[in-house]
C-alpha cells in the first residue's frame, strides 16, 4: 500500500470516529481567549465604584482594571447623560497588569451639565462594565481662580511641611524659607510639593491623599517601582515619573482635580511606553475549532505540507491522540494560515512586496521539502517574519490608492501628503532586507495615522460644505488640514487631531439635546404634513433620519471616530436647522396654502369627473354604482379635509382615491361580469386569495395518495379559516395563514417509499432546482436511469429531467428552470417505485398593509376568538340562538364592508348576549360569577344539589375568550352544597368563562371584563 493511499485509510477511520472525541477540555488547547462560562463579563472588569452624586462644573474619572489582556483590543468608555446622548466616549489601553485610569470627565455644558441621572459604559473585547452617578445644578462648581489656587497650595504645602516634621523628627527651615519666597509663583510651589515627597519619602504619606485619587496614585508609584527592579527603566526615567506622580497629587490637593487627572495619565501613558502590553496575538478557539480549520487547511491546493506531513498528521488523528499535539496543531494552523496569505501576497502587482515576495519565492521550497511536523515548525519564526511585513506593508494599501501619481487629479489633502508618500514609497522599495521592513514600522504607522486623521478631517469639511457652502467649522478645519502639511513630525499632526476633537466637543455641547431635537422635528413634521410643504417635509424627513440613527447609536454601540464626527456635524446642522423650518411654516402664506389647496381639489374633481362620465356605459354592471358613490363620498371627505387645512391628509387621500379608480375602473373594463357582488379594491383581493386556494385544492385532488388522508382534516380546518379571513377582508392575516397552508401542503402531500429518499429545493434568485437522495438497491449494484417531472399546481408539467445514480444508490443533480410563486409537485421515478416532493415557494409580495387595516384587522380578530369561543363554550346554545346567529351575521357583513364603526358596536352586543344566553345551567348544579368594579374581584357562589350532607372539594377553571385558562380555584362547599368564594379579576379585557365540573356535569357562567 502506498503512503497516499494510507493516508486515506486513516482518513477514512478518522471519520468513524464520534466528533465528540476531539472535543476535550484539555489545559493547553485553550489557544488564547478567556473562558466566561463561570464569570459574568461584568465581573472581568473592576472599577473604583466612588461615583455618586456631583455637582455642575466637577471633574470625576473612573479607575479600574481588567482581568485578562487580549491583543490589540481597546478599552471603550461611553457616558450617556439623562437623555441618551453621549457625554463623553473615550479610547483607553490597559497597563500590562490590566489598570486603566480614564481621562478627566468635565460635568459642564448642554450634554455633560444636564441635571440627572448618567450612565457609565466600559467595553473591553467581549465583557461590558456599567455604572452610573448623579449631576445636581445645585450649589454648582466654579471654577478656582489662580489666586484661590495659589492659597490653596500655601496650605497644602504648610500642612506637608508639618506632616514631615511630625513624623520625621527633622527640621524643614529651607523648605519653610522656599515657601514664604514663592509669593504667587504657582510652578514654584509644585516643585516645592514635589522636592518634599522626593526627599523624604514617607509611607505613610500616601494615605494622606484624597481616597478617591490614592488607588491610581499606588498603581503608577508600584508599578514604576516594577518596572525599575526588572530593568525596563533606568533610574532616571523612575525618578521623573515619580516627580510627575507627587505633582499630579498636588494638584488634586488644591482642588484643580482636571489638572491632576490629566498628569496620572501622562504618567500612566509613559509607563505603558515603558512596558507595553505583551499579550501574544490569538483567537478565541476550541480544539473543534482547531481540528476543523486544520483538516480544511490540508484539503486546500497548493499547501507547503508534503504528503509525510500529512500522513503524520493522519496518524495522530487516526489515533484519537491530536489533543497531546495540541501545541503543534496550534503552531501548524498558524504557519499554513500564514503561508496561505503570503502566497496571496506574492501575487500583489506592486514593487513594495518585492524584498517579502523574494524572501517567500526561496522559503516555500525548503518547506515543502520537510518530511516531519517538526521540521516543517522548525521554520515557522521566519514564515513569521515575513508575514509581520507583510501586513506591515498592507497597512499602506489605502495609502496607495488615496494617492494618484497625477497631481492634477488627486484631492487637496492627496497632495499635501504626497511628498511624505513619495519618501517613504522609495525607502520601501529600494530595501534589501525585511529587517529593512520592520525597522520602518513607526514611519509606515505613522504614515498611516496621518491618512486616517487627515481622510477624517476631509470627509469632516465635505460633509460640512454639502450641508452649508459659508460653513465656519468647514473653513477652520480647511486651516487644520494646512497644518496638517506644515507639521514637522507625526506629534505635530496629533495636536491638530486634538485640536479637531476639541472642535467635534464644541458641535456636541452647542447643539440641543436629542430628545429636545426628536421632539421639535415631530412637531414640525406635522404641521408641515397638515401643510402638505413637501419642501421642508423633505428636510424634516432628513434630519429625523439623522436624530433615530444617532439614538440607535447610542445604545451601547461601539462607533468609530469618522461615524461619531459625521453624525455629531449632522446633529448640529439639524439644531441650526429647526428654528428655520419653523420660521417657514410659520410665515407660510395664504396664497401658498390656497394654492395647494386648489391643486387637490382639482384633481379631486377629476375623479368625480370621471366616475361621471363612465357612468353612463357602466351604470348597469354588478356592484359599479355602489362603487361609484363610495368613491364620491371619499371625495366630500377630501373637501372637509381642505376646509380643516388638514392638506397633508387631504392630498394622500387623493392619490388613494386615484390608484384604487384606476385598478378597479381597470378591472371592469378587461372582464365586467367576472364577479356577482361587482368589483372593489377588496374584491380584487379577495377573488386573488379565493383563485390560490383553489389551486391548492385542485393540486390536493391531483397528488392526493395515503399518507395524506391523516391530515385531511388539519387541512381542511386551515383552509375554512382562510376563507372566513377572505370573507373578513382580514388580509393581513391571511398572508400568514396563505403561507401556513402552503407549508402544510409541502410537507403532508408527498408520497414517501421507504427504498426511494430524496430531498428536493429550489434557488429562487438562481432559478437553480437542485436534487440529491438515495436509492435502496439491495443487491442490484448497478447504475440505473432516473426519471423526473415537476408538475405545475394545475397538473401540467413544468419541466422534467433524466439522469443517472451512483452503483451504490446515491444521486446529486442540478437543473435549470424558472419558477413562480406557487406548489410545485416533484415525481421521482426509478424502475417500479416512485416518490414525490412539494416545493412551496412563498409569495414574495405581499398584501400592502392600508392605514384602514389596523382598526379592521383587531376587531376581525376579536370577532374569530369569540367565535370559536362561542363553539367551544356555547354548544347547541350557540348554534340555535337566532339572536347571535342574527348579531354574528351583522359582524361579517361590517367587517367585509369595512365598517368598522358598526362592527365595533356589533362586537359589544356579542358579548353581551354571551353573557346572557350561553351559560349552560342545571339543576343539579349552578354557578354564578358577579364582577365587583371598585375592587376588580370575582365573586364565585353557586350550589350541588347533594344526595348526602357532607362537604367536598368543587373544581373551576375560568378560560378567556382565546380558550386559555386563566385561573383554577380549587374550594369546598358545606353540608347542603352551598359554595362562595372571592378571586382576583383578570386583568385583560374581553369575554370569560367560569366552567365547574360537578361529577359527570358540567355548568358554565359567562361575564365580561369591560
Amino acid at each position: 500500500m502506498n503512503k497516499l493511499a494510507l493516508i486515506g485509510v486513516f482518513f477514512a477511520a478518522l471519520l468513524l470516529v464520534p466528533p465528540n472525541a476531539f472535543s476535550q477540555s484539555i489545559g493547553d488547547i485553550n489557544v488564547g481567549g478567556t473562558d466566561t462560562s463561570s464569570s459574568s463579563a461584568s465581573d472581568r472588569i473592576v472599577i473604583l465604584d466612588n461615583l455618586g452624586t456631583y455637582q455642575k462644573g466637577d471633574s470625576l474619572f473612573v479607575y479600574g482594571q481588567v482581568a485578562t489582556l487580549e491583543h490589540g483590543a481597546y478599552l471603550i468608555m461611553q457616558i450617556v447623560n439623562p437623555y441618551g446622548n453621549f457625554c463623553q466616549i473615550q479610547q483607553l489601553s490597559p497597563l500590562s497588569n490590566g489598570v486603566f485610569s480614564t481621562d478627566p470627565i468635565a460635568l459642564s455644558g448642554n450634554i455633560c451639565g444636564i441635571e440627572g441621572d448618567y450612565s457609565i459604559r466600559l467595553f473591553y473585547d467581549d465583557y461590558k462594565k456599567t455604572s452610573s452617578f448623579t449631576v445636581s445644578t445645585q450649589d454648582g462648581i466654579v471654577s478656582l481662580s489662580d489666586n484661590q489656587l495659589v492659597n490653596n497650595a500655601k496650605m497644602v504645602i504648610q500642612e506637608k511641611i508639618s506632616f514631615v516634621q511630625r513624623e520625621s523628627q527633622s527640621r524643614l527651615d529651607s523648605y519653610t524659607q522656599r515657601l514664604n519666597s514663592s509669593s504667587n509663583d504657582l510652578t514654584a510651589l509644585e516643585t516645592l510639593y514635589v522636592d518634599l515627597w522626593d526627599h523624604f519619602t514617607i509611607d505613610d504619606a500616601i494615605y494622606e491623599i484624597s481616597p478617591v485619587f490614592r488607588p491610581s496614585v499606588l498603581s503608577a508609584i508600584e508599578f514604576n517601582n516594577r518596572l525599575l527592579d526588572t530593568g525596563d527603566i533606568d533610574l532616571e526615567l523612575s525618578k521623573q515619573i515619580e516627580r510627575h506622580v507627587y505633582a499630579s497629587i498636588f494638584h488634586y490637593e488644591i482642588g484643580n482635580k482636571n489638572q491632576a487627572i490629566l498628569g496620572i495619565n501622562d504618567v500612566f501613558v509613559q509607563i505603558q511606553n515603558a512596558d507595553p502590553v505583551k499579550a501574544p496575538e490569538s483567537s478565541r478557539i476550541t480544539f473543534s475549532d482547531l481540528e476543523s480549520a486544520l483538516l480544511v487547511l490540508m484539503k486546500k491546493t497548493g499547501t507547503v505540507m508534503s504528503s509525510f506531513v500529512k500522513e503524520e498528521i493522519a496518524f495522530i488523528f487516526a489515533r484519537g491522540t491530536a489533543p497531546l499535539f495540541s501545541a503543534d496543531i496550534t503552531n501548524l494552523v498558524d504557519l499554513l494560515s500564514k503561508t496561505r496569505y503570503l502566497d496571496v501576497v506574492s501575487r500583489k502587482d506592486t514593487s513594495l512586496y518585492n524584498v517579502v515576495n523574494v524572501r517567500w519565492e526561496s522559503l516555500r521550497g525548503s518547506l515543502t521539502g520537510q518530511e516531519t511536523i517538526e521540521d516543517l515548525l522548525s521554520s515557522k519564526n521566519r514564515v513569521d517574519k515575513l508575514h509581520s511585513a507583510a501586513l506591515l506593508l498592507r497597512q499602506l494599501d489605502r495609502v496607495d490608492r488615496f494617492i494618484s501619481s497625477d497631481e492634477e487629479a488627486n484631492s487637496e489633502l492627496a497632495n499635501i501628503i504626497k511628498p511624505r508618500w513619495d519618501a517613504l514609497e522609495s525607502r520601501l522599495e529600494s530595501a534589501s532586507t525585511v529587517d529593512s521592513i520592520l525597522d520602518a514600522r513607526d514611519d509606515i504607522e505613522a504614515m498611516k495615522s496621518v491618512i486616517d486623521i487627515s481622510h477624517r478631517i476631509s470627509k469632516s469639511v465635505d460633509i460640512a460644505l454639502s450641508i452649508d457652502s459659508n460653513s465656519v467649522y468647514a473653513r477652520d478645519w480647511r486651516s487644520l488640514l494646512d497644518s496638517v502639511q506644515s507639521a514637522g513630525s507625526v506629534e505635530d499632526i496629533l495636536l491638530v487631531v486634538t485640536e479637531f476633537d476639541r472642535s467635534i466637543s464644541d458641535l456636541r455641547n452647542k447643539r440641543d439635546p436629542l430628545v429636545s431635537l426628536r421632539f421639535e422635528y415631530e412637531q414640525l413634521k406635522l404641521k408641515a404634513e397638515l401643510q402638505a410643504d413637501y419642501k421642508n417635509l423633505e428636510a424634516i424627513k432628513q434630519a429625523l433620519r439623522v436624530i433615530y440613527a444617532a439614538q440607535q447609536m447610542e445604545n451601547g454601540v461601539t462607533l468609530t471616530a469618522s461615524k461619531i464626527d459625521r453624525s455629531e456635524i449632522l446633529l448640529h446642522w439639524a439644531s441650526q436647522n429647526a428654528p428655520v423650518i419653523r420660521q417657514e411654516l410659520e410665515t407660510s402664506s395664504e396664497a401658498d396654502l390656497r394654492a395647494k389647496a386648489s391643486d387637490i381639489l382639482q384633481r379631486a374633481k377629476s375623479i368625480e369627473n370621471l366616475i361621471d362620465i363612465s357612468m353612463t356605459k357602466n351604470r348597469f354592471l354588478p356592484g359599479f354604482t355602489d362603487f361609484t358613490s363610495s368613491m364620491k363620498e371619499r371625495i366630500e371627505v377630501v373637501r372637509d379635509l381642505v376646509i380643516r387645512n388638514d392638506l397633508k391628509a387631504a392630498d394622500t387621500m387623493v392619490q388613494d382615491l386615484f390608484d384604487e379608480w384606476m385598478t378597479v375602473s381597470s378591472r371592469y373594463t378587461d372582464d365586467p361580469l367576472g364577479s356577482e357582488k361587482g368589483y372593489s379594491l377588496d374584491e380584487i383581493q379577495r377573488i386573488t386569495y379565493r383563485e390560490q386556494l383553489e389551486e391548492y385544492a385542485n393540486i390536493i385532488s391531483t397528488f392526493r395518495n395515503a399518507d395524506f388522508d391523516s391530515h385531511a382534516v388539519g387541512y381542511r380546518n386551515l383552509v375554512d379559516s382562510a376563507y372566513r379571513l377572505i370573507e373578513y377582508g382580514n388580509f393581513v392575516d391571511l398572508d400568514k395563514k396563505m403561507e401556513e397552508i402552503g407549508n402544510y401542503i409541502e410537507k403532508y402531500l408527498p408520497l414517501s417509499n421507504p427504498r426511494l429518499i430524496f430531498d428536493i429545493d429550489y434557488d429562487h434568485e438562481g432559478k437553480i432546482w437542485t436534487l440529491s437522495g438515495f436509492i435502496d438497491k439491495q443487491t442490484d449494484k448497478r447504475r440505473e436511469n432516473l426519471y423526473l417531472q415537476v408538475y405545475d399546481a394545475d397538473g401540467s408539467k413544468h419541466s422534467n429531467l433524466d439522469f443517472t445514480d451512483t452503483r451504490q444508490g446515491e444521486f446529486f443533480t442540478k437543473w435549470h428552470a424558472p419558477a413562480s410563486p406557487g406548489l410545485y409537485v416533484v415525481v421521482l421515478r426509478y424502475q417500479d417505485i416512485q416518490a414525490s416532493q412539494v416545493v412551496h415557494i412563498p409569495e414574495t409580495q405581499k398584501y400592502q398593509e392600508r392605514p384602514s387595516d389596523g382598526a379592521l384587522v383587531d376587531l376581525a380578530r376579536k370577532f374569530e376568538e369569540l367565535r370559536l369561543f362561542m363553539e367551544r363554550f356555547g354548544g347547541s346554545k350557540y348554534a340555535g340562538n337566532s339572536k347571535i346567529l342574527s348579531t354574528v351575521g351583522d359582524i361579517e357583513s361590517a367587517l367585509s364592508s369595512r365598517h368598522d364603526g358598526v362592527a365595533r358596536q356589533k362586537l359589544d352586543t356579542l358579548e353581551y348576549l354571551i353573557e346572557r344566553y350561553l351559560p349552560n345551567r342545571d339543576r343539579t348544579a349552578v354557578v354564578e360569577v358577579q364582577l365587583d368594579d371598585a375592587k376588580r374581584n370575582l365573586t364565585i357562589t353557586g350550589a350541588v344539589e347533594k344526595s348526602l350532607a357532607f362537604s367536598e372539594d368543587l373544581y373551576i377553571d375560568i378560560f378567556d375568550q382565546r380558550g386559555d385558562i386563566v385561573q383554577s380555584i380549587t374550594l369546598k362547599d358545606n353540608s347542603r352544597g352551598l359554595f362562595s368564594n372571592t378571586v382576583p379579576a383578570p386583568s385583560a379585557s374581553g369575554v370569560y368563562v367560569a366552567q365547574l365540573e360537578y361529577h359527570d356535569l358540567q355548568v358554565t357562567d359567562f361575564f365580561v371584563i369591560p
